[in-house]
């Protein structure tokens, strides 16, 4: 038998690449965003700007930390810390995993299973539905990605969730508001302008009977092919409260 060994290449505590088998893997990164502002370490950030960890966005300060290390020849941890320094609202915290998906079958996530269609569709849980999510290589590995530790300051909600974009399968532990919400955004957004309801009426649909089940993120849970349109809620975190995102990703 072939014992495949991991490759990893870890520069100030972020994952550049890394390969286990023919399995290919990053870049990951961490990101976080207000209503206005999108900051990211993978992608271009939108309305902030980052000095010495400390991320402007356009609603608040935040400090951010992220730790990548292998620690064991099969093993993987990384860790996320995001501590409001003003009185700011969230939409979200993210610890994001990307993999090439040419050597991975499929992909697993709350006991389903899934073949990369390249559908974008955020397959989203919450952590008490989906512990792990598991990518099946197309040579029998497997690699499992685990939250282990996690802290919502009280107003967010741990998530996994399993998506694939293009010719990756993107994994994000991600910590989302929970119920009560301060502030929910109902915006269509395309490649030209975002257009958001007023607050007062955002409210009243978000409200309504059925209205955050048909609503909370529709464009993710429904993929590339539904209309950008969607209900995004944001709570708001005091100066020093601190949200923490901690994953395991083995290799087998």
């Amino acid at each position: 038998m072939t014992t495949r060994q991991l490759y990893t290449d870890i520069r100030n505590h972020r994952m550049i690449s890394g390969k286990f088998g023919a399995i290919k893997f990053g870049m990951w990164g961490i990101e976080f965003s207000d209503r206005h502002s999108f900051a990211t370490l993978t992608d271009t950030p939108r309305n902030t700007h980052v000095t010495n960890n400390i991320w402007q966005l356009e609603q608040g300060r935040w400090h951010s930390s992220l730790r990548t290390a292998q620690t064991a020849p099969t093993t993987i941890s990384a860790s996320a810390q995001f501590t409001a320094l003003d009185h700011a609202p969230l939409q979200d915290a993210v610890l994001r995993m990307v993999f090439d998906k040419h050597a991975i079958s499929h992909g697993k996530i709350a006991g389903k299973t899934y073949r990369h269609r390249d559908r974008d569709i955020y397959r989203l849980h919450p952590i008490y539905q989906a512990r792990e999510v598991r990518l099946i290589g197309t040579d029998g590995c497997e690699i499992i990605i685990t939250l282990d530790t996690y802290d919502g300051a009280g107003r967010f909600k741990p998530y996994l969730y399993l998506r694939d974009r293009g010719d990756h399968w993107i994994v994000h532990a991600r910590l989302l508001p929970t119920n009560p919400v301060d502030h929910v955004w109902l915006r269509w957004a395309n490649r030209f302008f975002t257009l958001s309801a007023p607050d007062r009426l955002s409210r009243a649909l978000w409200d309504m009977p059925g209205g955050k089940k048909m609503l909370w993120r529709l464009r993710e849970r429904m993929g590339r092919h539904c209309p950008e349109i969607q209900a995004v809620p944001l709570n708001r975190l005091s100066p020093g409260d601190t949200l923490w995102l901690g994953v395991t990703c083995r290799f087998r």
